[in-house]
């Protein structure tokens, strides 16, 4: 308290020169109109920059949240485009069937599920590449659920715990996904034979099929991870098999594994279809 007093009495003279010219200011600008005008322009700017600088902040934390929102409403217009494309195909020029299609848009659909999720860890130079999400069983996530990101097709789940589930994604050899050009429904088989991750090669693809450098292969639909049409990659060269009757095309993946941060997760499964196949089996 001593060293307090001994502060004020010490720069008093600084103390009341500073009481003095608020005084001189205030009567300046109140009994001014010009000066009164110029402080309140003023005092208006430096506000609004406030306010503006406190904006961008807030915005900036709020990003997470709109991408996250973005995400998701991404995810269920991809699931709204692949029924669209499968439908149509399936309607062909009979009308009965187009009006059973426009009563059952209508009504209730059951759509594939869609969960988002972060990727926490990521390899794409290993042998065997693997991603690590941020979510688990307790969010839905279970084996065999089909993994894609914006881009195009990332992989599958394997196995998840509470709160992480891993991916085996394309970029590993034991991966195999049916995949077809999207002018055609003859499908081949989509394997990574190491290297560069920008590449993957889709083997066991018909010969007779015609196929040119640029076009676009989609998922085929034929597996239980992906619905049809998802994006997989650009066809970059093509070369005949050991058996004449195939051809090997060289594809360039859409998606970039060595940028992944979100990615959705597609539980596709037809039920029904899986307990016959179990069944069989």
């Amino acid at each position: 308290m001593r060293n307090l007093i001994n502060f004020l009495l010490k720069n008093s003279s600084w103390f009341v020169f500073i009481f003095l010219e608020i005084i001189c200011f205030y009567l300046v600008f109140s009994g001014n109109s010009y000066q009164k005008s110029v402080f309140l322009n003023s005092s208006t700017e430096i506000t609004g920059r406030v306010y503006a600088i406190s904006g961008s902040i807030s915005s900036y934390f709020g990003l997470r949240q709109e991408n996250q929102d973005l995400l998701l409403r991404n995810a269920e217009m991809q699931v709204e485009i692949n029924n669209l494309k499968d439908y149509l195909f399936k309607l062909g020029s009979d009308s009965l069937k187009t009006e059973a299609f426009i009563k059952d848009s209508l009504g209730n659909r059951t759509e594939p599920h869609y969960i988002i999720a972060r990727v926490e860890k990521n390899s794409i130079s290993m042998v065997d590449n693997y991603l690590i999400i941020n979510k688990g069983e307790k969010d839905g996530v279970k084996s065999d659920m089909g993994v894609v990101s914006q881009q195009g097709i990332v992989g599958v789940v394997r196995d998840a715990s509470a709160n992480f589930a891993i991916i085996q994604t394309v970029l590993n050899p034991h991966s195999r996904f049916s995949c077809k050009s999207l002018n055609s429904n003859a499908a081949g088989i989509l394997i990574w034979e190491g290297g560069d991750p920008r590449y993957a090669k889709l083997t066991e693809y018909p010969k007779y099929e015609k196929v040119e450098k640029g076009d676009t292969i989609v998922t085929s639909g034929f597996s239980d991870f992906f619905p049809e049409g998802i994006m997989v990659g650009i066809v970059e060269d093509f070369q005949s098999e050991t058996d004449d009757n195939f051809n090997s095309l060289k594809i360039k993946l859409s998606t970039d594994f060595g940028a992944l941060k979100n990615v959705h997760l597609i539980n596709s499964t037809n039920e029904e279809i899986k307990e016959l196949e179990d069944k069989v089996k």
